[in-house]
C-alpha cells in the first residue's frame, strides 16, 4: 500500500517560497485609472527545488515564513522545509527545523512573544503483514519556534487538551494579541486555548467557516457566509461566543481571504481585487482589481502588505496537466504620467470564463498598443445585468468584444451588431476547413461568421437504445409519447416542475421564437403539452431527491428514463455508457428537426462588435484562440473539459485517449493500467484507453450537433415564469396560460427584433 501512503502524504503536502529575481523581461503591467496614479506589478521568480506546494504562509513585519514540501519518490515520503523570507531584500533563508516523516503543517502564526507557533499533525500508518495500510493514527503537536534560526523552543501535544479525536482536521490557526490560540476545524467549531495551553472554550458556528484572521489590533475574527453574503465576526473570548457582524465590509458572495493589515486592520483579497478594511471606522478602500494589474485571481494563494506601502502576492499557476509553478508579485503605486497609454478595448460579458480571463491577461501583458478592460454585467444583479447587456448591444455602448456565453445568439445575429469574422480569418491565413465545420458554423448566419468558440462540448440526453429504438433524435411530442408508454418512476434525475419546463422549453427556445421573422408559437399544441407535462411534477421547493436509489440502480431497473448530460471528453462518454449498463442513444433535447444534440462553449465564446473602433486590436486577441499553438494547448493527456475546435488538435486529443498505459506484473506480463476513474452518484468506472469504435462514435456524435444551446432572454423567462404560476397552482388552464404567454412574448419580440 505504498501508493496509499503516497496519496495521503501528497494530499497534505505543503508549499514553497523561493529566491527572487526581479524580471523586467516580464514587463510592468498596469491598469488605467483616473486617480492620478496606477498600480503596477513587478514579478519575481522562485527557484526553490522540488516544491509541490506552497502553503501556510505567515507574515511578521516585512518577513514571511513558509514551508515547502514535495514527495520524495525514492524514500516514499513527504519532505518539508521551513523558510524565512525577507521581502524587502528578496532573500530566502532555510531555517534549521526538521519535520518527522509523515507530518504535515496545519497552521503557522506569530505569537505574542514574536516567536513562531507551528501546529503540526503527525501520522503513524498501521500496516498488515503484506504492507497494506489498515489504519492511521495521528496526533497534534504545537511547536514554538525561534524565527531567527528555526530551533524548537517548546513542543507540546494538544490533542487531549483540545478534547478532539484523531480525525479532527484543523483548517485555520490564529494567535491574538494576548497570546490566546484559536483553532478552527474543517467544519464549524472553534477551539480557544490560552498562552499556557489551557483550554478556554469551544465555540460552535452556525455555518461553514471560510477564514479566520488576526487583525492589526490583535483581535481574531471569523469569516463565513450569512444571509447577506460574507460576514466577519469577532471571537469574544471573555464572553466565549461570536460577536455581531462587522459593518461596512459589504463583500457579497465570492472567494475571499483575509490577512492581517499593516496600515489598516485587515487586508482583504477577493476574486475582484485587494482592499483594506478599518474595523473601528468600518470603512473599506479598494486598492486595485486583479484584472487591472494583469493577475488572475484564481491563481492568488497568498497576499500581504509591506511597510513601504507595496502589496505582495504569491501566484500559483497550473497548466492543463495540473503541473504548478509559483511566482511572487510586488504591486506598487506609480504616477499615471509614467505609464504608457494604450487604446482600451472593452470586453463585455455577464461573467468571465476562466480560459478567456487567462487569455485577456496574457494579451494585456504582451500587447503594447491595446489593452482589454472587462465590463462584467452579471456581477451584482444578474437579471438586471442581463437586461442592461442586451440594451448596450443595440446602442452606442456596445462593447468591442462580446461574450456570447450567456446570450441568445439567434436574437442578435441579424441585427448588425456582430462583425463577420470570415474576412479576418482569410486575411490571417486561417482556413475554415481546418476546423470542425459544424461547430464553427454554429455561429453562422446568412453565410457570415459572427462568433467563435475555441473549445466546445455537447449537451445531450441519453436514453437506452432498447427503449428509444432506432431514433437518433426526437420531437417534444415523441419524447412525451415515450414517457407515457414507459411510465417510469422518474423521468429525469432532477424532475421538478421548473426543471422539466426548462428542459422542454429553454434549451431550445428558438423552437418557439423566430427572431428573424418575429413569429412566436407559444399557443401551439407542443407548448401546451409541455406545460401539462411539467405540471405533473412537484415544485422545486417540494421535490425531495434524498430518499431515491442511486442513479445507476434506477437506470438499470428502468425506473429512471432519461439522463440530461454533457459530453465534454472521451472519458465522460465512456463513463456514461458504463453507467447505463447497455447500449444507449444520445438522443438530445426535443426539437422539431430532431437535432437536439447541442453545442456548448467549453471555454467561452466571442464576437466582435461591428461598431468597434479597434477591430484590428480585437482580432489580434481573437485570432490567437484559433491558432495552432493555443488549440494544441487545449489537448490534455489526462482528458480535459471540452474538445479543441481545430481538427488537428482534436485528433491529437483522440490519440491521447486511445493510448494505453501498461505495467509489468509479477509474471512479466504487460497489463493495461486504467487511465483514471470516473464516478457519478452511486456509479464508478475505471476508464481504459478508448477503442477506435468509441472514437468513431464520438466523432459521429459531434457531427450530429448543428446548433448552439441557446440562452433564453431573461425578459422572456420572466414572462413564462410569471404566467405559468397560476396554471401550476390550478387557477388557470394550460391553454389560457399559453395564450397569455403568446401575447406577451409576441409584443416583446416585436419591440426587440
Amino acid at each position: 500500500m505504498k501508493k496509499m501512503k503516497k496519496f495521503i502524504a501528497a494530499a497534505i503536502v505543503l508549499g514553497t517560497m523561493m529566491m527572487l529575481l526581479f524580471g523586467c523581461g516580464k514587463g510592468e503591467d498596469t491598469q488605467n485609472e483616473t486617480k492620478g496614479y496606477v498600480w503596477v506589478s513587478e514579478y519575481a521568480d522562485f527557484n526553490v527545488e522540488k516544491c509541490d506546494w506552497l502553503d501556510k504562509v505567515v507574515s511578521l513585519g516585512d518577513e514571511c515564513f513558509f514551508s515547502t514540501s514535495y514527495y520524495d519518490e525514492e524514500k516514499e515520503q513527504s519532505v518539508t522545509t521551513l523558510y524565512k523570507y525577507n521581502l524587502l531584500e528578496n532573500k530566502a533563508e532555510k531555517l534549521n527545523f526538521g519535520m518527522e516523516e509523515n507530518s504535515s503543517v496545519y497552521g503557522m502564526a506569530v505569537n505574542a512573544d514574536g516567536n513562531l507557533a507551528m501546529l503540526i499533525n503527525q501520522y503513524e500508518y498501521i500496516e498488515d503483514e503484506e504492507g497494506n495500510v489498515t489504519d492511521v493514527n495521528s496526533k497534534m503537536q504545537l511547536c514554538t519556534i525561534s524565527p531567527s534560526d528555526g530551533s524548537v523552543i517548546d513542543s507540546m501535544e494538544i490533542t487531549e487538551v483540545l478534547g478532539v479525536s484523531q480525525e479532527t482536521y484543523i483548517q485555520y490557526f490564529c494567535v491574538d494579541g494576548q497570546g490566546n490560540l484559536f483553532l478552527a476545524d474543517g467544519d464549524s467549531k472553534i477551539y480557544v486555548l490560552n498562552k499556557d495551553m489551557q483550554k478556554i472554550c469551544e465555540i460552535s458556528i452556525d455555518g461553514w467557516i471560510n477564514d479566520m484572521v488576526a487583525s492589526k489590533e490583535g483581535d481574531v475574527y471569523v469569516a463565513f457566509y450569512g444571509n447577506e453574503g460574507m460576514e466577519l465576526k469577532k471571537i469574544d473570548v471573555a464572553a466565549k461566543k461570536i460577536g455581531e457582524s462587522v459593518q461596512g465590509l459589504s463583500e457579497g458572495y465570492g472567494n475571499f481571504s483575509f490577512h492581517t493589515g499593516v496600515d489598516k486592520s485587515l487586508l482583504v483579497s477577493s476574486s475582484d481585487g485587494i482592499s483594506t478594511f478599518d474595523i473601528q471606522s468600518q470603512t473599506k478602500e479598494e486598492l486595485f482589481k486583479w484584472l487591472d494589474v494583469d493577475i488572475n485571481s484564481d491563481d492568488v494563494s497568498q497576499a500581504g502588505e509591506l511597510s513601504d506601502g507595496r502589496i505582495w502576492a504569491i501566484i500559483r499557476e497550473y497548466d492543463r496537466d495540473y503541473n504548478n509553478t509559483y511566482q511572487l508579485v510586488y504591486l506598487s503605486k506609480k504616477d499615471a504620467s509614467e505609464v504608457t497609454a494604450r487604446q482600451e478595448i472593452v470586453f463585455g460579458a455577464m461573467w468571465i470564463d476562466s480560459d478567456i480571463k487567462r487569455n485577456i491577461i496574457k494579451f494585456n501583458k504582451t500587447n503594447t498598443e491595446y489593452r482589454i478592460v472587462v465590463k462584467e454585467y452579471g456581477k451584482d444583479d444578474y437579471e438586471a445585468g442581463q437586461i442592461q447587456f442586451g440594451a448596450d448591444l443595440t446602442t452606442g455602448n456596445c462593447p468591442d468584444v462580446i461574450s456570447l456565453s450567456s446570450l441568445d445568439f439567434a436574437q442578435y445575429a441579424n441585427k448588425g451588431i456582430f462583425e463577420d469574422l470570415y474576412p479576418y480569418m482569410e486575411q490571417s491565413g486561417i482556413k475554415k476547413e481546418d476546423y470542425v465545420e459544424n461547430v464553427l458554423e454554429a455561429y453562422e448566419s446568412d453565410g457570415k461568421l459572427y462568433g467563435i468558440m475555441p473549445s466546445f462540448y455537447l449537451s445531450s440526453t441519453a436514453v437506452k437504445k432498447s427503449l428509444a429504438g432506432d431514433k437518433t433524435g426526437w420531437t417534444l411530442s415523441e419524447m412525451l409519447d415515450l414517457v407515457d408508454e414507459v411510465k417510469p418512476q422518474y423521468v429525469m434525475a432532477y424532475d421538478s416542475k421548473e426543471s422539466m419546463l426548462y428542459y422542454c422549453i429553454y434549451q431550445n427556445i428558438d423552437e418557439f421564437i423566430d427572431w428573424e421573422s418575429g413569429a412566436c408559437k407559444f399557443d401551439g399544441e407542443e407548448f401546451i403539452r409541455a406545460l401539462e407535462f411539467a405540471a405533473q411534477f412537484p415544485s422545486s421547493e417540494e421535490a425531495d431527491y434524498n430518499d431515491r436509489e442511486g442513479l445507476s440502480s434506477l437506470l438499470h431497473s428502468n425506473k429512471l428514463l432519461l439522463m440530461d448530460t454533457s459530453i465534454s471528453s472521451v472519458q465522460e462518454y465512456q463513463m456514461m455508457k458504463g453507467m447505463f449498463g447497455e447500449d444507449i442513444t444520445f438522443i438530445g433535447s426535443p426539437s422539431s428537426d430532431r437535432k437536439g444534440n447541442l453545442i456548448q462553449p467549453a471555454g467561452g465564446s466571442l464576437a466582435m462588435s461591428s461598431k468597434s473602433k479597434y477591430k484590428d486590436g480585437v482580432w489580434e486577441f481573437m485570432k490567437v484562440l484559433l491558432e495552432a499553438e493555443y488549440q494544441d494547448s487545449l489537448v490534455n493527456e489526462h482528458g480535459g473539459f471540452g474538445f479543441p475546435l481545430r481538427k488537428e488538435s482534436l485528433e491529437k486529443q483522440f490519440e491521447y485517449d486511445m493510448t494505453a498505459d501498461y505495467y509489468e506484473d509479477a509474471d512479466g506480463n504487460q497489463v493495461e493500467n486504467p487511465k483514471t476513474t470516473w464516478g457519478y452518484d452511486d456509479f464508478t468506472i475505471e476508464i481504459m484507453a478508448a477503442t477506435q469504435e468509441e472514437i468513431d462514435e464520438i466523432k459521429a456524435l459531434i457531427a450530429s450537433a448543428e446548433k448552439v444551446s441557446e440562452n433564453a432572454d431573461q425578459q422572456i423567462i420572466n414572462i413564462i415564469t410569471e404566467e405559468t404560476e397560476p396554471f401550476f397552482k390550478g387557477q388557470k388552464s394550460a391553454a389560457d396560460v399559453a395564450g397569455v404567454i403568446q401575447n406577451r412574448v409576441q409584443i416583446y419580440v416585436n419591440e426587440n427584433k
